[in-house]
């Protein structure tokens, strides 16, 4: 059986390659340099632990208040979470999803026989009823429930009371948390038996390490260590190496996530105002909005295309996730750079809605 086109990193990596030179569209922090903590590199570039290094595990596991053997290192949180729908899923199974949302979860399942029922978000009122909306649409043959909270693309983020419906269903609670800057909130402390999958990717600035890892149930992890098994066996031990070093770094790198998302949605909201055409969502937490496209005659995949041709500024149409008639603008950027890409989307704007023209006359 064949998978579906990725259509994000299609639009990412075929379409808009070479074609721009602002970037607006990566939803995380700008990548840092690894030269800092080069210092802290002993490692010698043997195999790996399948599981991932002692001390790498330890420090993630304190995160969550969880033991070691609840910890998996993976490449990135998109190996984390393949291993699940692979170790776990059946023919005959069920996935309860939202949308829109991250293609992997909505079409990967199928791939192992397994069938997706989505919950779409209510952006009408912040999706107040997401979790208990979400649990009732679990079923008989419900395997998992797959997660993102916070959420790409909407920035929406469940509050504590969201998680109890979903805690009532005695099915596995899968989240993404990619996003989730404090894991005193994590889906593993209000959902038993539950798990997380994360990296350090978004947050952190270092998506070229691609680590990331999935915390939770020890008979999980061990079913998911045996798959990999299969696959990629393990994470390089440099990269895991510095890994650690970034997170012994973690409230360094936290405070200045923090900050740009602050700041960048401050820029944001402020060029918002002159540019009624983009409705945005508010994001809760996240280093990027999602935006209601309001253009004559224009979809928001034409919107994307035009900036390409006519700036070199990328976006992330919501075509790529589901949501026709939407963008996902990255806020969390350097003040420069943000103003230089909203002075761009800001041109296109206006000439998409004829301001121009009338301007002239």
């Amino acid at each position: 059986m064949s998978v579906p086109a990725y259509r994000s990193q299609e639009w990412l990596f075929d379409v808009a390659a070479g074609r721009y030179d602002v970037d607006l569209a990566v939803s995380g922090m700008e990548a840092h340099s690894v030269e800092p903590l080069l210092a802290e590199m002993t490692t010698k570039a043997g195999y790996d632990v399948d599981r991932g290094a002692g001390q790498l595990r330890e420090t993630i596991a304190g995160l969550y208040r969880v033991r070691p053997e609840n910890v998996l290192i993976t490449h990135g949180a998109q190996e984390a979470l393949y291993l699940l729908y692979a170790s776990l899923l059946e023919p005959g199974d069920e996935v309860v999803a939202r949308g829109p949302g991250w293609q992997q979860t909505l079409d990967l399942p199928a791939r192992f026989g397994a069938t997706t029922k989505t919950v779409d978000y209510d952006l009408t009122n912040g999706d107040a009823d997401g979790g208990a909306r979400t649990a009732a649409a679990v079923g008989e043959n419900t395997r998992m429930v797959v997660l993102n909270s916070p959420h790409n693309p909407t920035g929406l983020t469940f509050d504590d009371a969201q998680w109890e419906p979903l805690s009532a269903t005695k099915t596995l609670v899968v989240n993404d948390e990619e996003y989730l800057t404090d894991f005193d909130r994590s889906v593993v402390q209000h959902v038993p038996g539950s798990c997380s999958v994360s990296s350090l990717s978004k947050v952190y600035g270092f998506p070229g390490l691609r680590l990331g890892w999935l915390v939770g149930p020890s008979d999980v992890v061990e079913k998911c260590v045996n798959y990999r098994r299969y696959t990629t066996i393990s994470n390089s031990p440099l990269l895991e190496d510095l890994g650690l070093a970034v997170l012994r770094r973690r409230e360094t790198y936290l405070a200045e996530y923090r900050q740009r998302l602050t700041d960048g949605w401050r820029v944001f909201r402020e060029w918002a105002t002159g540019h009624p055409q983009l409705q945005p969502l508010e994001p809760q937490g996240t280093p990027y909005v999602f935006c209601r496209v309001d253009l004559p005659e224009t979809t928001s995949l034409q919107l994307c295309n035009e900036l390409l041709d006519r700036e070199r500024l990328l976006l992330m149409p919501g075509d790529v996730f589901g949501a026709p008639g939407h963008v996902r603008i990255s806020c969390a950027r350097p003040a420069e750079l943000l103003t230089d890409g909203l002075d761009r989307l800001g041109r296109v704007v206006k000439s998409l809605s004829g301001l121009e023209l009338a301007e002239l006359t």
